[in-house]
């Protein structure tokens, strides 16, 4: 295997990454959007927000894995670190967005649950014919 086609082999890696962060990042953005119609019309009570949250997370680390995670091999490994990676620029994003950065136990449990969404969803994408 020459050095340029190792090159070029990152190249898509690091590509296929950034595509699924923004398209993840961009469903996050659109279903909280939505979400937050939905609860403003619905009168939904606040108990319900964390589970809200937690669905768009899920959905959106789905989405995104499946765009990121390419090739036959280490399906888990490639998932389980989009999913570490687009908690990480969720919560940059959304912070931001909020004017205030505060870790909580909860960036721990999201960092937990998005890479193991991930890493399933990486063995399911590799592992499919």
């Amino acid at each position: 295997m020459s050095v340029f086609s190792k090159t070029k082999k990152n190249e898509s890696f690091v590509f296929d990454y950034l595509k699924g962060l923004i398209i993840a990042s961009l469903c996050s953005l659109l279903f909280i959007i939505a979400f937050a119609f939905f609860i403003k019309w619905f009168d939904i009570a606040d108990s319900y927000l964390n589970l809200i949250t937690l669905g768009v997370k899920a959905v959106s680390v789905i989405i995104g894995a499946i765009f990121a995670v390419k090739g036959t091999e280490k399906g888990l490994l490639k998932g389980a670190i989009f999913g570490l990676v687009y908690v990480i620029v969720a919560f940059l994003i959304f912070s931001l967005l909020a004017g205030s950065f505060s870790l909580k136990i909860g960036f721990l449990l999201d960092l937990a649950f998005a890479s193991l969404l991930g890493g399933i969803v990486g063995i399911i994408k590799v592992n499919r014919k």
